[in-house]
């Protein structure tokens, strides 16, 4: 190989299913069927309900599902919508290094496949392309500065993922990528607003858009991490970009590190502060009006110490609004970023007495990041403690039973329990489908 971008183009181009463990499929499945669960009850959202509206406005063919209604559309459309939909609750996954891998990625899959009447086993591999070249693109990166990753990676894990189910050869993948680099894009000053998910949305239809250009040959650079998309988003290259071809499918990404089932609707480190403080409530029997302060000690200031929010989607990014639910309420639901819980008096009056505290001796490593927590009592005693590995962790071990209890809560807030257990039958299945649109079927009221 000449070029890394030649060696990630070949890598998807000659991707085989039975290349893959049996672990990455499960593991595959798995996340297919959670995304599919957040993004039904993310359609109840108004984030959701205005993405689907534009799709509707917009029109385009009637190829595709969008997840949880009756509207059909075209695939970069389906794609956009289905990845709104998917990170509307900020329910879905997350892995190391920090992004959403599946809300960016299988929206653009199963749009792609859908119109292609693809194979169960065909969409696998696309989607474990799409995985893969998400993961390691990013993982030999840097600081990532004010870009949000889901957007800026999920875009090139789309479009490998399209790609593949398109059968572009290497030259026409490496164009796609080039494609995909200007498409890239997502504020991270967007955070706690709708944009948020629209990056997901929006990546996802990059990755349509940039595969389908390149079937038809549309040009771009055919060397883009080679000189030009890392220069532009990063100021540099990166040293360690052998990691980037080296590695690819060995280990593959969604094994090692891994990654994780969210089980709180929030950004998917608050629950290492909603545990923390929990823990010591249920160990002091806390109650709110024992509380005279709360001190959350984190490694380094992040864009989480929000002492002060006005929405739901404020509330899902705020160290302070999550201690004072694991106080108030002992859990953390959809409902409890509902506008009007968010606006409640006793949960705005608690996070004036919390605040966060930079610890500089703290783990800054994402993987064994945590989050102390120290709660002056009334009594005069202070008690501390911390919760190193939080529930929807990559390393933290879920059972069936736990994520298929959040896939049924999810999906039955649009669809009926039959269709749920229909989707759970056809996912867990899904390497012998000989065609996707069995599934899509079920995704329709």
């Amino acid at each position: 190989m000449n070029s890394n971008t030649e060696a990630i183009a070949s890598f998807v181009s000659e991707l085989k299913y039975d290349a893959i463990p049996k672990e990455a499929v499960d593991r595959t499945k798995r996340q297919i069927l959670d995304v599919i669960g957040v993004a039904l009850a993310g359609s109840t959202q108004q984030v959701g309900k205005l993405a689907a509206r534009f799709v509707e406005k917009t029109g385009g063919t009637s190829d595709c599902t969008v997840w949880g209604t009756e509207l059909r559309t075209s695939p970069p459309q389906a794609a956009f919508v289905n990845g709104i939909f998917s990170h509307a609750l900020d329910y879905d996954d997350r892995w190391l290094p920090g992004a959403h891998p599946t809300a960016v990625t299988f929206p653009a899959t199963l749009a792609i496949a859908e119109s292609l009447r693809s194979s169960g086993r065909n969409l696998i591999v696309a989607q474990m392309a799409g995985y893969e070249i998400m993961g390691k693109l990013q993982s030999c990166t840097g600081e990532r500065g004010g870009w949000h990753p889901t957007c800026v990676f999920g875009t090139f894990g789309a479009t490998a993922a399209v790609g593949k189910l398109l059968d572009l050869d290497p030259l026409k993948l490496s164009m796609a990528f080039g494609i995909a680099a200007s498409e890239a894009s997502g504020m991270r000053v967007n955070i706690g607003t709708m944009t948020k998910p629209f990056h997901a949305g929006h990546g996802a239809r990059n990755g349509v858009v940039a595969a389908m250009l390149a079937e038809d040959g549309f040009s771009a650079n055919p060397n883009i991490f080679d000189i030009g998309f890392f220069e532009a988003f990063f100021h540099t290259h990166p040293s360690n970009d052998w990691q980037l071809t080296m590695f690819l499918g060995n280990p593959y990404h969604i094994i090692n590190p891994g990654i994780g089932i969210k089980m709180y609707p929030s950004d998917g480190y608050l629950p290492l502060t909603f545990e923390s403080t929990l823990k010591l409530v249920k160990e002091h029997s806390i109650g709110v009006a024992d509380v005279v302060s709360i001190t959350i000690s984190v490694a380094r200031p992040d864009n989480f110490n929000r002492p002060t929010v006005n929405t739901g989607l404020e509330a899902k990014f705020s160290h302070q609004y999550l201690a004072a639910l694991a106080v108030l309420e002992g859990k953390v639901t959809i409902e409890s970023f509902a506008d009007e819980r968010v606006e409640r008096k006793d949960v705005q009056e608690l996070m004036t007495r919390i605040s966060i505290r930079v610890d500089s001796s703290l783990p800054k490593n994402p993987d064994l990041r945590y989050h102390p927590v120290a709660i002056q009592l009334r009594d005069g005693k202070v008690v501390t403690g911390a919760q190193p590995l939080a529930r929807g962790h990559w390393r933290y071990p879920l059972d069936r039973s736990e994520w298929l209890e959040k896939f049924r809560d999810n999906a039955t807030r649009v669809l009926t329990e039959s269709h749920v257990n229909n989707i759970i039958e056809v996912v867990d299945d899904l390497e012998n489908l000989e065609d996707v649109s069995v599934l899509t079927k079920v995704l329709r009221t």
